[in-house]
């Protein structure tokens, strides 16, 4: 089983959808229950379906909380591999999602304490917007021009806020996570959440300003 080459599939899909998705919160299937227990109990060609139904949530959320394609897919292998190694631990009468969304987290921790690439934060992410955007041809380039410098503005503030805020931030505003999905994911209150989202809207705010020189 090559997870590395699944989820390398995925540097080519649109920036725009990769940017944007976010899979619903919704009960579990009977057939996904049966893929989790056959996957539990060693059987590869289940867990080949489990990482294909959840390959692109993934890699979407590492990309938001890491920054760059390269750390993203590195952190997604990872999460997969950890998936299959510690699957037969997971009650399957408990959502899928929450739980494969937190050891997301953990990976993601993992990789931005290694590397500390944060200077790097939207180089790659940006590149990958910018190639899928010039495909558009009927689009307006100065509204394009400002959007994406809005959006390097953003992540820049973003990454110097402290690690539980940025997690906080990330998840809630802008994967679009619920707040008690968010504490559920980080291991927090919704109160603490809440608190952080506070404290790094108001700092965020205050760095994008200061980047426009006073004018946001």
């Amino acid at each position: 089983m090559n997870l590395r080459s699944n989820v390398s599939l995925m540097s080519g899909i649109d920036a725009k959808a990769l940017w944007m998705s976010r899979s619903g919160s919704e009960s579990e299937s009977a057939e996904l229950i049966e893929l989790l227990n056959r996957a539990a109990s060693g059987d590869a060609a289940a867990f080949e379906q489990i990482v294909a139904r959840h390959e692109r949530r993934v890699l979407t959320l590492s990309w938001r909380l890491l920054g760059t394609m390269e750390d993203a897919q590195d952190a997604a292998q990872e999460v997969f591999l950890r998936t299959f190694k510690y699957l037969h631990r997971f009650d399957t009468h408990r959502p899928f999602e929450p739980w494969l969304v937190r050891l997301t987290v953990n990976v993601c921790r993992d990789v931005g304490r290694s590397r500390r690439r944060r200077s790097a934060v939207i180089a790659d992410g940006e590149d990958v917007i910018q190639k899928a955007e010039q495909k558009n041809s009927g689009s307006n380039p100065h509204r394009e021009l400002h959007a994406e410098q809005c959006r390097q503005m953003l992540y820049r503030a973003i990454e110097t806020l402290p690690e539980k805020e940025r997690l906080a931030f990330v998840l809630r505003d802008i994967d679009g996570m619920s707040t008690a999905e968010t504490a559920v994911a980080l291991g927090s209150s919704e109160a603490t959440i809440r608190s952080q989202i506070s404290s790094a809207r108001l700092k965020i705010r205050k760095l994008v300003e200061r980047m426009e020189g006073g004018r946001a």
